[in-house]
């Protein structure tokens, strides 16, 4: 049994599943780096037993710019981290290179792919995924028509009757860019890990670790305006339920069409990524204050998201509980959201289910041919 995994050679994910493939007696797994793959130095030929893992990526700043510059965006300077810019470059770029690992999946006879390139692609264009769940009578947040100016946005929610709305860009992750925008009559209110500073080249974006709050509608005008060139779009700001006077809502990753490592994500602001410094919350506190009926329904719910995507052994399910437990929406698919540490499901790590459940699937199409 040999794996093969696509990634940062540095990173953490890589360096964890290749320790657990080892871990349980097998190979060490081929790591195949973007930035070999990218710059051409290393186009790969993967022998059509292995396993394949294509994981994020992302924590890269050479291999993020490689894929800009491949979706047709500018090169950039060394030394602009955290900057919120060229997403949609990076998604095209992003995009073709899928592209060409779907190439050498059919070239090459892969037949045991972890993650599949479509649905990588599709996860990481969050309206059109959201379409997509919504084909399947999958529950998402109601989203507003596009927009191409602040003023737009407002006509729009207007149109709609609404007052809350998050913005998001449609090719991010990890929060980057996200907005959370209200209005009440003259009275604004931006929440958000973005910060605004200013630059010989005029307002630029940052990725903060911290949320800040906005309260004027001129600062707020330019925040949105300078994200609509990265395809933002707006959802219906649901109110979430809290557990113990927290926010919270649930990750949910499903393995081989079964829920498994449920996170409970807690914040005291509607916010709720542990990056940012929010907290785990206590599966049995959850179970006891919420009920083991709903996380049954809620796991149910993170199955039916996954089967949108037959194609993927995993993928990780961001859930919504509303206020007063009246309904259950998922509100985002993580084509890469597996990396849960410290937490166990039935004895197995995250990524310990993954190749479990991987070997077994191999196993059944060996046998059923």
């Amino acid at each position: 049994m040999q794996f093969t995994i696509i990634g940062n050679r540095e990173n953490r994910r890589v360096t964890a599943f290749c320790e657990t493939v080892q871990q349980l007696g097998y190979a060490m797994p081929r790591v195949i780096s973007y930035t070999g793959w990218l710059s051409g130095s290393e186009r790969p030929v993967i022998p059509a037993a292995n396993i394949v893992k294509i994981d994020s990526p992302g924590e890269n700043d050479a291999v993020r710019q490689m894929l800009v510059e491949r979706g047709g965006g500018p090169s950039s300077p060394p030394g602009e981290h955290g900057i919120i810019k060229n997403m949609r470059h990076w998604y095209a770029g992003y995009s073709k290179w899928l592209q060409e690992m779907q190439t050498v999946i059919d070239e090459q006879g892969l037949l045991h792919v972890m993650n599949h390139p479509a649905d990588i692609r599709l996860q990481f264009d969050k309206p059109a995924c959201q379409s997509r769940l919504q084909e399947h009578q999958v529950p998402v947040p109601h989203r507003l028509s596009g927009f191409s100016h602040y003023d737009e946005l407002i006509a729009s929610m207007n149109s709609h009757g609404l007052h809350k709305v998050f913005i998001k860009p449609a090719h991010a992750s990890s929060a980057s860019g996200v907005i959370a925008f209200r209005r009440a009559g003259h009275r604004v209110q931006a929440v958000t890990p973005v910060e605004m500073g200013s630059t010989p080249n005029g307002r630029q974006l940052y990725n903060s670790l911290k949320l800040r709050t906005y309260t004027s509608e001129t600062e707020i005008a330019q925040l949105v305006n300078h994200l609509v060139p990265e395809q933002v779009f707006a959802e219906e700001w649901l109110p979430k339920a809290t557990l113990h006077g927290r926010f919270f809502d649930l990750r949910v990753l499903v393995i081989d069409g079964k829920a498994r490592h449920t996170v409970i994500r807690t914040s005291d602001n509607v916010i709720t990524n542990l990056h940012l410094g929010n907290k785990r919350g206590d599966m049995h506190e959850f179970i006891a204050v919420i009920g083991a009926g709903k996380l049954y329904e809620i796991k149910q719910l993170a199955e039916q998201a996954a089967a949108c995507f037959p194609k993927s052994l995993y993928m990780g399910i961001d859930l919504l509980l509303t206020a007063g437990l009246r309904k259950t929406v998922v509100l985002e698919i993580n084509a890469f959201g597996d990396l849960l540490p410290n937490l166990a499901d039935e004895g197995e790590t995250c990524y310990e289910a993954q190749i479990n459940a991987m070997v077994k699937k191999q196993k059944r199409m060996h046998y059923a041919d």
